[in-house]
C-alpha cells in the first residue's frame, strides 16, 4: 500500500533512513557538494564522553591524512564502566571498615593515617586507570580506513589500520542481556590486511556500525 507524500509516518521513516544512509560519505572530500558538508557537519556529535559518534566534528586522530574524513568514532558503552566504579566505592569504604572492626588499633598513633592515604591513593589510581582505559581505547571508520587504538596505559598504545578496500566480511553479535537491554554488542571486521580480523568490541548500535562497513563493501564491488 502506497503512502501519501504527507503521511508523517513516511516521513519519519524518511528521516531515519536520511541519519543514517552512507552513499554521502563515498565521495570525494575535495568533490563534495556544500549541502554534503554541512549535512555531515550538523549531524557531528559535540560530547565528548559519548561512545558513538557519527560524522564527529570535534574529534581527531594522530595519523588522519588530510583528505581523511571520519564517519564513525566509537567506545566501548558506558555500562561497561560499571564493574571498576562499583569496585572503586567498595574500596573507598575499605578504611572505614577496617577503623569499625578496630583494626587500626594495633599500629602506633600516625600509621592509620599513612596506611589510610596510600589506600586512598591507589584506589583512585585503579579508578583513573579504569576511566583512561575506556576513554582512550577507541574505534575509527574512516573514508579510508578503519582503526583500532588500544592504550595500554599513558605512554604505551597500539595502533592497527586496514584499508576499507580490504574489508571481506562484517558480522556483529549481542553481549547477553545486557547488550540487548542496552544495545551493545561485538563487530567482527575480516580483512584481507595485515592484521586479518578487527573487533570493535562492546560498542553501542553494532547493527548500524555493520551497516556502515557493509556500505563500503558493497560501494568498493
Amino acid at each position: 500500500m502506497l503512502k501519501s507524500i504527507d503521511d508523517p509516518t513516511s516521513k519519519r521513516d524518511r528521516a531515519w533512513y536520511n541519519r543514517f544512509r552512507m552513499p554521502d560519505v563515498f565521495v570525494s572530500p575535495n568533490n563534495g557538494s556544500q549541502k554534503n558538508n554541512s549535512q555531515a557537519a550538523s549531524m557531528g556529535h559535540r560530547n565528548i564522553f559519548s561512545a558513538f559518534n557519527l560524522y564527529p566534528t570535534d574529534i581527531d586522530f594522530e595519523t588522519r591524512e588530510n583528505n581523511e574524513k571520519i564517519i564513525l568514532m566509537l567506545r566501548q558503552h558506558p555500562i561497561i564502566n560499571i564493574k571498576w566504579i562499583v569496585v572503586s566505592v567498595i574500596l573507598l569504604t575499605g578504611p572505614t571498615l577496617l577503623n569499625v572492626f578496630g583494626f587500626f588499633n594495633i599500629f602506633p598513633l600516625g600509621y592509620p593515617l599513612i596506611i589510610c592515604l596510600t589506600w586512598y591513593l591507589l584506589t583512585c589510581a585503579y579508578a583513573l586507570e579504569g576511566f583512561l582505559s575506556w576513554y582512550f581505547n577507541v574505534y575509527f571508520v574512516t573514508t579510508m580506513r578503519i582503526v583500532d587504538i588500544n592504550f595500554h596505559n599513558l605512554v604505551n598504545k597500539k595502533v592497527s589500520d586496514a584499508e576499507v578496500t580490504k574489508i571481506q566480511d562484517v558480522s556483529y553479535t549481542s553481549s547477553g542481556f545486557l547488550g540487548a537491554m542496552f544495545n551493545f554488542g561485538n563487530v567482527f571486521i575480516q580483512t584481507a590486511a595485515d592484521v586479518q580480523e578487527f573487533r570493535f568490541l562492546s560498542v553501542p548500535n553494532p547493527d548500524k556500525v555493520a551497516k556502515i562497513l557493509d556500505d563500503f563493501m558493497v560501494k568498493e564491488k
